[in-house]
């Protein structure tokens, strides 16, 4: 079963490597690449910190997560905004989307170049979803894949996860992982800072009080 396991992780990711553009396969080893550092690499005070909350329901284990990080950031400094996805307009991908790369004045009439435009600006990005079928939830996904058009200009940010499931295996919790990592392994020089996997929490509202919500809120301190 673990052979199992380790050989779809291998999979899941190669495949994320394989999506990330065209470059010729001798520059992949260069351009998939997360540094991680525990210290911030970027001296600043006041940090842009955007939370971007992938769950389905407001208040539930993933998005007390992210109120927890934010209060963390808010009181060494950061300036704070959290997106809750659900309550914006994102449409699919489509080819659309490829045809108004470089072309702002084509932008299109959703809520997705708004949104996009804050990840672009912010130094710090919170990535955050419950795990949903060993994966992060469709709303977030979506909007991951509405970036394309600009996500070469996300160079140099720093990252934190944030994820929650009912399972108590942390290796459920890692498939989340593996979908932001997805994501992020194809931006300009990213930096992880940490993350939390918050296992075993089914009930809404049970990372109330729990470790899980003192491990985000530190996460937020240590921005």
């Amino acid at each position: 079963m673990k052979r199992t396991f380790i050989y779809m992780v291998v999979s899941l990711l190669m495949g994320a490597l394989a999506a990330c553009g065209n470059k010729p396969a001798d520059e992949n080893s260069e351009q998939y690449h997360i540094n991680f550092s525990e210290a911030s690499p970027i001296q600043k005070e006041h940090k842009s910190v955007l939370i971007i909350s992938g769950s389905p329901r407001k208040g539930g284990n993933t998005d007390l997560l992210c109120d927890a990080f934010a209060r963390g950031a808010e009181e060494v400094g950061g300036r704070v905004e959290k997106i809750f996805l659900a309550d914006y307009r994102i449409d699919y991908f489509s080819e659309a989307d490829e045809q108004r790369v470089g072309n702002r004045a084509n932008e299109a009439e959703d809520d997705v170049p708004m949104l996009v435009d804050k990840m672009v600006q912010a130094d710090v990005i919170v990535l955050a979803s419950p795990v949903y079928y060993m994966n992060i939830t469709g709303q977030l996904k979506t909007f991951i894949d509405r970036t394309f058009g600009r996500y070469r200009e996300m160079k140099d940010k720093e990252f934190f996860y944030l994820t929650a499931c009912a399972d108590p295996e942390e290796s459920t919790a890692d498939w989340a992982i593996n979908g932001f990592r997805g994501f992020v392994m194809c931006l300009p020089n990213p930096t992880e800072r940490g993350m939390v996997k918050a296992i075993g929490m089914g009930r809404k509202g049970a990372v109330k009080g729990s470790q899980y919500e003192v491990e985000a809120y530190n996460l937020g301190r240590g921005i």
